[in-house]
């Protein structure tokens, strides 16, 4: 084939390719746009049913869970399908075990205080007043006249069974909130989710589904749920599982999470989970569904072109390896057969050898050649000794000039020719980067500057703006329209404070000019603090915080302003970002050198960012910025974290987002 018309070929194949190229990259760019992933493409092609997705099978997975930890919670708060307050709480076990009886044994009363249910929930609504009311005796326990008398009967710290007490109230307060908040949540008409304990120990059954309350057949449950077409059957009695459409993502001990629970059973159970796949109710599954039915549609027709652009682009691609292998090939026959480095030094060495024997046959072999040859030797030796000197000068300088330290420039003066030239590239190269360097400090001092300043200008008028939006506030505005403007000024007027307040800090932080005072904290106390403020912000996203500390308390050397500011911002970010119904998880880890604490929760919007850019300034997880935020939360909690000598670090997995804030264990002779 001639020259001309292999390029031809060769163009027409590359126009093809480049076509093919696009054909997918628009395919695809169309289905992103529209919300739909790789794993969307590949059920799609693949033919599968919503239910038959790996995206289906993890989200029933997680309701098989969920589903469980509701059925504990109506086994603990029920009798008969219906709230019992009558129920008996043992304080010192319920707040070291979690346990609640049905009832109290005459043998067991007299080895604890007790209380109802009931009345625990109705004192805890008082608030922090409730304290006080203990202290005063004012909550009587059920067999002993009051807390006093008990603690002189059994010989146990009256302030202790107070704390107990205490916090019990507070416990009980949260479970049966959530068990309130489960009831709406979890109604046939809230999700699709079907799910159904069985204790066989005393029949009763604990099951969103209103028809099943008051059947006990195992028959038509299993009916029931095996109709639903997804499901998820335990029976404890032969430890056995039967599931459809659950897939391996359902990795739990249903044993062990429902003990671990203190599910209240009186023997042996059945557990049934399903879900409803013709998805009448709407919820998190319908919604996926149908944009899962959405994008089968809406991809069909790019489906043929894709797939024939992908074929052609493996094609090429085989092509294309076949001649780097080539190509590869031919390039290491040349360079066996041409080596210049290995000729150069060859040449050099045979020369330097011939002028020897010439100088031995010249100076008449002997004791004068051996003086000339000893004399002409010194003389290389002395060429090369200077020249690796030479050379180890202008290692050095690029050594400074890569460790951004030296700023002394190479002597030309001496250098052989070519040392002599590399050592001028060099000194450009070290004026061009000291050169940036000064511009970028520079640009970065102007632009902290610039940030302090606009910020100090902007707090006198925001203050002015805040202050007589406060004072309209008071004003006895008849005009509805007027009073729906001043919500949305005071809002946008207190997001600006803060961003203004953020920015300042980002770039103090960022600088480290700040002032640290330093001094022993406990960490554990201060995520407890936090922790409890956020409760009913998770709450009211449906965020369930899951919390687990280290028994003892963990302190580090830190500055307690400043670490509180990181832990809010992280706990904001969770707020913000974190999918609403599910689980955010607070570890604290003490490993006997440093103390870590982590936020592990699901992203409700995908993280097609890396962890690097998530830490840049003005830069958000929320494309859409659906959220009141500036960006500059996870920026100014790592940049406050590494002025403390702590680390900071964020993984991300699909939409798993991690943050994990590790300091030193403080030192004993720290002052707190």
């Amino acid at each position: 084939m001639k020259k001309g018309h292999l390029s031809f070929l060769r163009g027409i194949v590359i126009c093809v390719n480049v076509i093919a190229a696009a054909v997918l990259a628009v395919g695809f760019v169309a289905g992103m746009r529209a919300g739909y992933g790789g794993e969307t493409w590949k059920d799609i092609l693949e033919g599968k049913a919503y239910v038959e997705t790996s995206e289906f099978q993890e989200q029933a997975a997680s309701s098989v869970y969920d589903a469980l930890t509701a059925a504990a919670r109506d086994s603990r708060m029920e009798k008969d399908g219906v709230y019992d307050p009558n129920r008996i709480i043992r304080i010192r076990d319920y707040v070291e075990n979690g346990i609640i009886y049905d009832e109290m044994p005459e043998s067991e009363k007299t080895k604890g205080i007790c209380y109802r249910l009931g009345d625990l929930y109705q004192w805890s609504l008082k608030g922090t007043s409730y304290t006080d009311d203990v202290l005063n005796e004012s909550y009587k326990p059920l067999f002993y006249g009051s807390i006093q008398e008990y603690c002189n009967e059994c010989d146990e710290e009256y302030k202790a069974v107070v704390d107990q007490l205490v916090k019990s109230m507070k416990q009980i307060q949260r479970e049966v909130a959530l068990y309130q908040e489960q009831q709406k949540n979890w109604s046939a008409q809230a999700t699709n989710v079907r799910y159904l304990l069985w204790d066989l120990g005393n029949g009763n059954v604990y099951t969103n589904v209103d028809s099943l309350q008051s059947e006990t057949s195992q028959d038509t449950f299993a009916a029931y749920f095996k109709g639903l077409g997804s499901y998820y059957i335990y029976d404890s009695r032969t430890i056995s599982v039967a599931q459809q459409n659950v897939g391996d993502y359902y990795s739990y001990n249903t044993h062990d999470l429902l003990e671990g629970w203190n599910v209240h059973l009186a023997g042996e159970y059945l557990v049934y989970v399903g879900i409803d796949t013709t998805f009448p109710a709407a919820d998190v599954l319908s919604t996926a569904a149908m944009k899962y039915q959405e994008a089968d549609q809406n991809l069909q027709p790019y489906i043929l072109p894709v797939v024939a652009a992908a074929v052609l682009l493996v094609v090429t691609a085989i092509w294309i390896l076949v001649w780097l292998l080539r190509f590869l090939w031919n390039m290491a026959l040349v360079i066996l057969n041409h080596v210049d480095t290995v000729l150069q030094v060859s040449v050099f060495f045979v020369g330097y050898l011939l002028l020897q024997i010439l100088l031995w046959v010249l100076s008449g072999k002997g004791v004068l050649s051996i003086a000339v040859l000893a004399v002409f030797n010194l003389v290389v030796l002395a060429v090369l000794v200077t020249d690796g000197i030479q050379r180890q000068k202008l290692l050095n300088a690029v050594q400074e000039i890569n460790s951004e330290e030296g700023d002394t420039r190479i002597p030309e003066n001496g250098l052989f020719a070519r040392n002599r030239q590399m050592a001028a590239a060099i000194n450009d190269l070290g004026d061009g980067l000291r050169h940036a360097l000064q511009e970028q400090m520079k640009s970065e001092r102007m632009k902290a500057d610039l940030i302090t300043n606009v910020s100090h200008d902007l707090k006198t008028p925001l203050t002015s703006i805040i202050n007589y939006v406060d004072l309209l506030k008071r004003e006895d505005l008849h005009n509805e329209k007027a009073n729906e403007y001043l919500i949305v000024l005071d809002q946008k007027s207190q997001r600006l404070k803060q961003l203004t307040e953020d920015l300042v800090e980002a770039s103090r932080a960022s600088s480290g000019n700040v002032v640290l005072n330093i001094c022993r904290i406990d960490v554990k106390e201060l995520l407890m603090q936090i922790s409890g403020e956020f409760v009913e912000r998770f709450e009211a996203r449906g965020l369930q915080l899951v919390e687990n500390y280290p028994q003892n308390p963990q302190y580090v050397d830190a500055d307690g302003r400043r670490l509180w500011r990181i832990i809010e911002n992280l706990f904001r970010n969770v707020e913000k970002y974190a999918m609403p119904h599910t689980r955010v998880y607070l570890d604290l880890i003490n490993d006997g050198d440093r103390v870590a604490f982590s936020l592990k929760n699901i992203s409700e919007n995908p993280l097609n960012i890396s962890p690097e850019e998530l830490t840049e300034r003005f830069t958000r997880g929320d494309e859409s910025r659906s959220t009141e935020g500036s960006g500059l939360g996870l920026s100014i909690a790592k940049d406050l974290t590494e002025i403390q000598q702590g680390t900071f670090e964020i993984y991300l997995d699909g939409d798993l987002f991690k943050v994990t804030v590790s300091f030193p264990c403080a030192s004993e002779t720290t002052e707190s």
